[in-house]
């Protein structure tokens, strides 16, 4: 294994009757009642959840008309960078395997921007306790050595949420951009997600504190309780894909 890629053996890997499986067993039981138009008119509704959260986590204020707007289908300006973004994820997800261009096109869309985003050419300030940030020169080895991990077997054996948690992690460690390294890597939750054919993955803002915590753990080779965040995410998307055809989305009160 690389150094560029430093994983504890075994780190975050399912066990044969684990978490991961249940959730997978439990998306194909939804899927089959729900029907496919249901789960994927679901789907499509979750999307603009994982979008607000993502805005909201990385400084973006919402009112609730604009909120509710976004969940009817028409969002406001501000909605529209992040779900261009998570339609890209959408479309590439099928392939299963994230590649640099896309991570590029995701930062630079995100970011409301044309083209694909260049790495960083300067070091920066890490924004997670325990980081070692690549220097500039090798961002490009490290990120590569991350997308050909997750996207060879070992990689693509792990369930949805210990393999999207570790490229999480990881991404947060090269960062490879100057800024919104976070909202990158926040959005990319989702296309694990999708390219496992389960609903989208997202965090709170009132996660905020608990995620750094488990992203530093994550850098310190314990991917366990990241893994099981993100699999208390999918489990909320389950739940709100299953619940009563056309009850609304809730959001939670975050100040």
């Amino acid at each position: 294994m690389s150094e560029a890629l430093p994983l504890h053996p075994g780190a975050g890997t399912p066990s044969p009757q684990g978490p991961g499986q249940e959730i997978r067993a439990r998306r194909d039981r939804i899927r089959k009642r729900a029907g496919s138009e249901r789960w994927r008119s679901g789907r499509e509704a979750l999307v603009v959840e994982a979008a607000r959260a993502t805005l909201q986590l990385t400084g973006t204020a919402f009112t609730e008309p604009e909120i509710q707007a976004a969940r009817r289908g028409a969002p406001t300006p501000a909605f529209g960078p992040a779900l261009g973004a998570l339609g890209l994820l959408a479309s590439a997800a099928p392939g299963r395997d994230p590649t640099v261009e896309l991570i590029g096109e995701v930062h630079a869309v995100s970011g409301g921007v044309a083209g694909a985003s260049p790495f960083r050419t300067i070091q920066i300030e890490p924004q997670f306790q325990g980081a070692s940030l690549s220097p500039p020169q090798t961002v490009a080895l490290r990120l590569g050595n991350l997308l050909e991990w997750v996207s060879g077997a070992s990689g693509r054996d792990l369930e949805t949420a210990p393999r999207a948690a570790l490229f999480f992690a990881r991404f947060l460690e090269i960062s490879p951009f100057e800024r919104a390294n976070f909202r990158v890597a926040h959005l990319m939750l989702t296309f694990f997600a999708l390219a496992d054919d389960q609903p989208p993955i997202w965090f709170e803002v009132e996660d905020a504190p608990g995620i750094r915590e488990d992203v530093s753990r994550a850098f310190r080779f314990d991917t366990a309780p990241l893994t099981e965040r993100i699999e208390r995410s999918l489990h909320r998307s389950l739940d709100r894909i299953a619940g009563p055809a056309g009850a609304p989305a809730t959001i939670r009160n975050i100040g």
